[in-house]
């Protein structure tokens, strides 16, 4: 007999803010810490120097009703800091396939080994299994945080609360030098520049990706249009198939232009945010084609490198959705490793 999901989560009947410690005070994460909280990033960031940066209009995205979530703030209220945010985490709820909660969240550098990181793994733990066990069913569910590199506290932090290493990211850079010609995909297919279009056939195509290769619900107009406070639409394209009646959605490709990265990076790259190919188009072509339609127009803009991200999981169904990685007829190089993923299973 399946449990339930809000006997399995184990949930705290109450979850209290962290207590006040060296006069720092913790209040309810809201849209109206925007400014603090772009500030608190960039004072994080400009320390860690990881390889982006965190844009206002991301903060922006991360406060938003697009999705549910619970969060934080840790305020200074003395000293020549007072006022100013020192500390975040938030809990985003996600369906993909199965229950998660998706940790975040950092502290000032000046206010660092001071207790407040593991003061935010316990707020986290408890959030996360109150909201999933909020959550209807018996479903698969885990709570998940990632860890960047240097990050060896965090990475203690969370195997003391029963967090095991679940996934990694890779980094893969493309030069956009000596590109390879387009591929002849035939007659009837073709792969175009994006445009609102193609809004709705590419998110029909996505869910029905996410039903076959992920056993995810559908999703929702709102959700397709998260992520895209640095959408290039001149580097985005779609595959089409005319061979029917009516075109068919093949394929797509959805990039971005990071510009607040360069500066890190030392170089200006575009980014492959989101790609499918359906499966009927898996032994063609397609995914060739939508990656060189996007290198073509990233280097037409003089961009140097051209750049996506390889999850390493047991399961790879994002490989199976995106065969780019194995059949393409350029050389990838690893550029580096993005966050390890740390989870709970419930």
């Amino acid at each position: 007999m399946s449990i339930p999901l809000a006997q399995r989560a184990n949930a705290p009947e109450f979850v209290p803010f962290p207590g006040e410690h060296h006069g720092i005070e913790w209040e309810q994460l809201t849209a109206a810490h925007h400014v603090g909280l772009s500030a608190l990033f960039a004072r994080m960031e400009a320390r860690d120097n990881p390889p982006y940066r965190t844009s206002p209009d991301e903060v922006a995205e991360m406060l938003s009703g697009a999705s549910q979530w619970r969060g934080l703030v840790g305020i200074a209220r003395k000293g020549i800091a007072a006022g100013r945010i020192v500390a975040f985490a938030q809990v985003v709820l996600r369906f993909p396939g199965r229950v998660e909660c998706v940790c975040v969240g950092g502290v000032d550098p000046d206010f660092r080994r001071i207790g407040l990181g593991n003061a935010i793994v316990d707020w986290q733990e408890g959030t996360a299994r109150q909201m999933i066990a909020g959550v209807e069913g018996d479903t698969p569910a885990q709570i998940t945080c990632h860890v960047e590199a240097g990050q060896d506290d965090l990475e203690a932090q969370l195997k003391v609360h029963g967090f095991r290493w679940a996934r990694t990211y890779y980094e893969l850079r493309a030069s956009l030098d000596d590109l390879p010609p387009f591929p002849n995909l035939g007659s009837y297919m073709s792969v175009e520049a994006w445009d609102p279009q193609w809004e709705e056939p590419a998110l029909r195509a996505a869910n029905r990706l996410n039903e076959s290769e992920w056993g995810r619900p559908p999703l929702t107009q709102e959700q397709w249009m998260q992520g895209r406070t640095a959408f290039a639409p001149e580097w985005s394209f779609v595959a089409v198939d005319r061979t029917g009646d009516r075109p068919r959605v093949a394929g797509f490709l959805l990039a971005s232009r990071y510009e607040q990265d360069w500066a890190a990076l030392g170089w200006r790259e575009g980014y492959i945010d989101q790609m499918g190919v359906l499966s009927k188009w898996r032994e063609s072509r397609v995914a060739d084609g939508l990656i060189l339609a996007s290198m073509w127009a990233q280097k037409r803009d003089g961009q140097a490198l051209r750049h996506r991200d390889l999850t390493v999981v047991s399961h790879c169904g994002w490989l199976r959705a995106s065969p780019c990685v194995t059949v393409v007829t350029f050389s990838f190089l690893v550029g580096a490793f993005r966050p390890v993923f740390y989870s709970v299973f419930i």
